[in-house]
């Protein structure tokens, strides 16, 4: 089983290296691609060594031993800086950002005893491995998970603040990139969950628990996976920000639609919208939408913007706050609750449709159908 383990933590490594390949030759890469590209090497190169970790490979491969807690150091801080360009309005790093590498120096100070030492004299040592290995399970490591679990969370309030700056906005891009932030994040949290149980067990002995510490690698593995795909599918979740959706003419001054045409697919999406009503579907993208037409995504996108002078998400919320204030309205409606309706119109965030409802009507929801019932 360990070693199906090592074949497919090195046809991990191979199929990362393939993917940066593949990253490096893209001529449109930026700081988010090459801090993923880091993180991506980083983290297959840690599966390797995690996956050969036993005596006879660091007797051939002595001055590889340890590297592992080094690179630790490492993780957090480019976690949180590949979290903190892609939510930032300029997408770039700050000489401050230079002070997440202090971890990484301290941990060199503190490791260079050993990375010093000759070869020969580390083979010598190394050939008590067991009594070497339970080292692994000292402070410095305990210290690595929880300056991991550290930089997590000063990512999760990262994207924490950008939900906040998009919610009134919602650019397409943008709440796909939120997504995005919000799986990674979570998923890596989950793996930690899981390192620092397989950790504990293996320091501790404990039955079952302790085969964590080498197969939550297959997790990691496979999150290298998602790291790529999602950056070679969908480049445009880290491409610059460009803040709140444009709606001039400037951003669609090449897209080569003419007037006329711009007219027959606003009056197609105006049609669409008051019969078929897409806007209920919760899940509704510009995508889904501009497919329903049989138009492009950008000459929706276009349309929208130039004729209704607003972003694709304002667009189809504004038909849902309608939608929603004719059924509080409506007699048919008074035994639902307001949840129930806002849900119904196709919000699916109590947080959202109270922002929203507030932006379009200029009060709460609950206010809005107390002044209902006092007109009728």
């Amino acid at each position: 089983m360990l070693s199906l383990f090592r074949y497919f933590v090195v046809a991990g490594l191979i199929n990362t290296a393939l993917f940066v390949v593949l990253l490096l030759l893209n001529k449109r890469n930026n700081t988010a691609t090459i801090l993923l590209i880091c993180l991506m090497l980083l983290v297959s190169f840690q599966a390797l060594l995690n996956g050969f970790d036993n005596r006879d490979f660091f007797l051939a491969h002595p001055n590889l031993f340890r590297v592992s807690w080094l690179q630790l150091s490492l993780f957090g801080p480019l976690i949180y800086l590949l979290v903190k360009v892609l939510t930032s309005e300029s997408q770039r790093l700050k000489w401050v950002d230079a002070l997440h590498v202090i971890p990484f120096i301290i941990y060199c100070v503190i490791l260079a005893p050993w990375f010093l030492k000759p070869a020969s004299e580390k083979r010598r040592i190394l050939e008590d491995f067991e009594g070497l290995s339970r080292h692994d399970f000292g402070w410095l490591n305990q210290v690595s998970l929880v300056m991991i679990f550290i930089y997590l969370l000063f990512s999760l309030r990262q994207q924490s603040i950008y939900r906040k700056r998009i919610e009134n906005t919602f650019s397409d891009i943008s709440m796909r990139r939120l997504d995005w932030i919000r799986q990674f994040l979570y998923s890596l949290l989950i793996i930690l969950v899981i390192s620092g149980l397989g950790f504990y067990g293996r320091k501790w002995n404990i039955p079952l628990i302790t085969h964590f510490y080498h197969y939550n690698y297959v997790i990691i593995v496979g999150l290298v996976y998602w790291l790529a795909y999602k950056c070679l599918i969908q480049p445009e979740l880290f491409s610059v920000n460009e803040g709140p959706e444009k709606t001039g003419k400037e951003k669609y001054r090449k897209s080569g639609l003419p007037v006329e045409g711009e007219q027959s697919i606003y009056e197609k999406l105006l049609f669409e919208m008051d019969t078929m009503k897409p806007y209920l579907d919760p899940a509704l993208t510009i995508y889904t939408l501009a497919e329903k037409l049989q138009v492009s995504r950008h000459h929706l996108s276009q349309v929208i913007n130039e004729r209704s002078g607003k972003s694709f998400y304002d667009f189809i919320n504004i038909y849902r706050v309608e939608e929603v204030k004719r059924r509080l309205k409506s007699p048919a409606f008074s035994h639902h609750t307001i949840l129930s309706i806002a849900f119904d119109a196709g919000f699916n965030s109590k947080a959202t449709f109270n922002a929203t409802f507030r932006k379009f009507t200029g009060m709460t929801p609950s206010a809005y159908q107390k002044s209902s019932e006092k007109q009728v």
